[in-house]
């Protein structure tokens, strides 16, 4: 974890020592590709709970001046620990992430030095945890999971403008939670068959804050944020051997940092 922090602020160093004699790019429209590392924590209450670091590559394409218009999204990779009241403890199991958002969003105060506009959108998460054929410390069998959530994000920012091209930017969303879809594939073990549970209800959060430096070519930003979810419990599944199944309440953590360059 020190590590982690000591790169954060390096980061932060390295976008303090551009050059601030260069013109401010105010193109409208802006793209960028970045770097996101994050700290990942699921846990189903009193059951279960993985964690690790994830690693992975952000994009951006915005149109952004009364109207905001944008497009971004996140494909990452990370290795988790499992660790259950009952079932044992199994390290290094391969996850992937890939989240795609489009939101839209009107400025309603700016004033050349600070801008506020809320934004509403509509945003698709993937999130697959592959434990198959691992074997646990209590010698448990896992399985292949994949997570599907439909949402939309509802949010605002506030961009404040400073001299040389510097920006600083807080963000804070909620997260209405339209439906999930959880696959266990289990088919591949002797007596069961592959399992799918519907999520109805549920609801996330996160926040951030930006700092930006635009130029008159490129730029860069560093980004530290915070995610949250909170998905209730499944509706339940039967099988065709009869057996009921059901995706447990659970709670998603993530925070990290995003470091990007700006065209």
């Amino acid at each position: 974890m020190k590590n982690y922090l000591l790169l954060i602020c390096c980061v932060f160093l390295l976008l303090g020592l551009q050059p601030v004699s260069a013109q401010e790019n105010d193109k409208k429209f802006q793209a960028s590709v970045g770097f996101q590392s994050y700290y990942h924590e699921y846990k189903e209450p009193g059951l279960m709970k993985n964690e690790g670091f994830f690693y992975g590559v952000s994009y951006s394409f915005a149109y952004e001046d009364t109207v905001l218009l944008q497009l971004n999204g996140l494909l990452s990779y990370g290795q988790v620990d499992y660790s259950s009241t009952s079932t044992g403890e199994a390290d290094d199991i391969d996850d992937i992430c890939a989240e795609n958002r489009v939101v839209v969003g009107y400025s309603i105060f700016d004033d050349k030095k600070t801008k506020v506009t809320p934004f509403v959108g509509i945003a698709y998460r993937f999130l697959q945890d592959d434990s198959n054929s691992k074997l646990t410390t209590t010698n448990n069998i896992g399985y292949l999971r994949e997570s599907n959530y439909y949402y939309s994000p509802i949010g605002f920012r506030i961009k404040v403008l400073f001299d040389n091209g510097w920006s600083l930017t807080p963000e804070f969303e909620y997260d209405y939670f339209w439906e999930g879809r959880q696959e266990s594939y289990l088919g591949y073990l002797a007596g069961y068959e592959d399992v799918t549970n519907d999520q109805e209800d549920g609801y996330g959060y996160r926040a951030s804050l930006t700092l930006a430096k635009k130029t008159a070519q490129v730029g860069s930003s560093v980004q530290i944020f915070y995610r949250y979810w909170d998905i209730d419990n499944s509706k339940i599944t039967v099988d065709s051997f009869g057996s009921a199944w059901i995706e447990p309440k659970n709670e998603t953590v993530e925070f990290g940092f995003n470091v990007s360059i700006l065209f």
